[in-house]
């Protein structure tokens, strides 16, 4: 079956929304072992090695010397901000927050408020009515106590500073040429955020994680390499072919699979509320991308 360009953006965006629903559990295990900068930097080294074999028959090194400083200068802005900045604190706020706290916060359409902002792009009554249905549907299933929505500890704030951080990163690949595939733009901005956050760690006086390993955390760090690589090939690709606004709201759909591993993997039956906020989130993206 040929797919269309923007059949396969919404393809990449929707895996990338089961990703990052799967992202709480990897830095939650590896926190038992690791400290945060630590963890974080051994999940991007992983992922760095792991893209060279996985890449391999998509990355030219010839293209190197032909980046300009413009396109290093955003390589390096994105590496900093989403990897250092974004899930440096996404990390350290998933060790002080409830997974769901986490989702919902990490659901606020900020992309797209960003995209509205910066890449000028064009906002329409139904554009916003959708993504209000899509953030209204992951209010529902995440939070449990509405009085207490508005009440923000150092968690949430956190929490909230990565998405801006993520976000502001995420929509600079609209201005990145046409030079470097997606494939050699994920590989070049793994290995900038490893050096990043590995010169960071040394900072903090974290030291080298020379102990506490097994071979249960060894195939958790391989299988985390593998969860980076993802996380940033489908972003690059995904926000490549979509516009920022309808990717944002494909996104959300992050907490419908996070019922959906309830379901399958723990046994959670999905509640009414559940059931209301995942067919809002559905519903939402449904008509988002019959948007012309």
């Amino acid at each position: 079956m040929n797919l269309s360009e923007k059949q396969k953006g919404i393809l990449s965006l929707i895996a990338l929304a089961v990703v990052y629903a799967s992202l709480g559990i990897f830095v939650r295990y590896l926190a038992l072992s690791f400290a945060i900068f630590q963890q974080l930097y051994i999940r991007l080294l992983s992922a760095s090695i792991l893209g060279f074999f996985v890449f391999r028959k998509n990355l030219n090194f010839s293209k190197l010397k032909k980046i300009s400083l413009r396109e290093w200068g955003l390589l390096i802005f994105r590496s900093f901000f989403y990897y250092l900045i974004g899930v440096g604190l996404f990390t350290k706020a998933a060790l002080m927050i409830k997974i769901s706290t986490l989702s919902f916060i990490g659901s606020i359409p900020m992309t797209a408020i960003l995209g509205f902002l910066i890449l000028k792009e064009k906002i329409t009554f139904k554009k916003i009515l959708y993504i209000f249905l899509a953030f209204l549907g992951v209010m529902i299933i995440s939070i449990k106590d509405f009085s207490s929505v508005f009440v923000w500890g150092t968690g949430e704030i956190i929490a909230f500073i990565s998405v801006i951080f993520v976000s502001l990163a995420i929509i600079q690949r609209r201005y990145q040429t046409k030079l470097l595939n997606n494939n050699e733009i994920t590989q070049i901005m793994l290995i900038f955020g490893f050096i990043f956050v590995f010169v960071t760690s040394l900072g903090f006086g974290e030291g080298l994680p020379l102990a506490n390993w097994n071979l249960s955390s060894i195939i958790t760090v391989i299988l985390a390499g593998f969860i980076n690589i993802a996380l940033m090939f489908l972003t690059n690709y995904g926000f490549e072919k979509i516009q920022t606004s309808v990717a944002s709201n494909i996104l959300t759909l992050e907490m419908f699979f996070a019922i959906l591993f309830g379901f399958f993997f723990f046994r959670e039956i999905p509640t009414l509320k559940d059931a209301i906020g995942g067919i809002l989130i559905l519903f939402s993206v449904i008509q988002m991308n019959k948007l012309k």
